[in-house]
């Protein structure tokens, strides 16, 4: 079994096809076939379900993808391994949610490239769902998402902070007046179309608990993953929504108003792996961090 069999095991998976990982590799379609062929007599397994067109990864596949991740990136980190004390170098893949990318962020990786210029950072922004699926999958080193109630046995979570939730709704005459009554909040909410942002996120399940709990009963008329495209849809008078305060831009046209009283919040966690591949890169993201946030 050689590492080139793993990363083309790799590639079908994340390009869905021999095809098309033949393609990215430079590889002939045949040579691709070849080596798994040669994986799959090695292991005395099948990896694919070749009933299927394109074929897919079988249970037995899948679990071998996860375990061939971890020995990629472990071998891949083998050079940075007689770096000097405190001269990081290497390759972080860090996933982030919007909120993160456009807040604290930016700061947080200038300060790391002046700090640490041989250590590299790509950054993939995405929902808390998918971030946490591809850091199991071994496709990202740590993320920075909303925290869920309970996280996957294999990884592990330090708190960075709370962010406040708020109502938001279009600046105007009737939204300031209703805003002003006895729970405004709620009352916005009540008035308005709601404006929703994707309930199987990590702030959306907050925000879902959050109405359940008082007993809210909306009249949903969209349902986004953007919270960019939500401020824009309510600056443009098409509802109310709930979203976390730090990914608000620009606030002209809008009534922003505290979620709950006490403010609902959601929890932003930095999460990695218990066994991560590179704890020496995380541990300073995650020093970084905390530097940056309580300055």
């Amino acid at each position: 079994m050689g590492i080139r069999q793993l990363r083309t095991l790799i590639e079908i998976a994340e390009t869905g096809s021999f095809q098309a990982a033949a393609e990215k590799l430079g590889l002939t379609h045949s040579a691709i076939s070849m080596q798994i062929k040669s994986l799959e007599d090695e292991l005395q397994t099948e990896l694919f379900d070749r009933t299927r067109r394109p074929p897919d990864l079988n249970p037995t596949g899948i679990r071998l993808l996860c375990k061939a991740q971890d020995i990629i990136n472990l071998y891949d980190s083998l050079p940075e391994a007689g770096s000097k004390a405190g001269d990081l170098s290497g390759l972080l893949r860090l996933g982030a949610i919007p909120s993160a990318t456009s807040s604290f962020l930016p700061e947080v990786l200038a300060r790391l490239g002046q700090e640490h210029p041989r250590l590299h950072v790509r950054l993939e922004s995405g929902l808390s769902t998918e971030l946490t699926r591809e850091l199991i999958q071994g496709k990202l080193d740590c993320i920075i998402i909303t925290e869920a109630q309970r996280l996957d046995d294999a990884l592990k979570s330090t708190k960075l902070r709370e962010e406040r939730l708020v109502v938001i709704a279009q600046k105007n005459t009737e939204n300031e007046r209703i805003a002003k009554s006895r729970d405004g909040d709620i009352a916005l909410l009540s008035q308005l179309p709601f404006v929703r942002f994707n309930h199987l996120t990590g702030v959306g399940r907050v925000i879902e608990q959050s109405l359940k709990n008082r007993g809210a009963n909306l009249r949903e008329v969209m349902e986004l993953d953007s919270l960019e495209a939500i401020q824009r849809m309510v600056a443009k008078g098409l509802g109310a929504a709930i979203v976390p305060e730090t990914s608000l831009e620009d606030r002209t046209n809008l009534l922003v108003r505290p979620f709950g009283k006490p403010s609902t919040t959601r929890t932003v966690s930095l999460v990695e792996k218990h066994r991560g591949q590179r704890p020496d890169l995380t541990s300073v993201l995650a020093t970084t961090l905390k530097e940056v946030l309580n300055s």
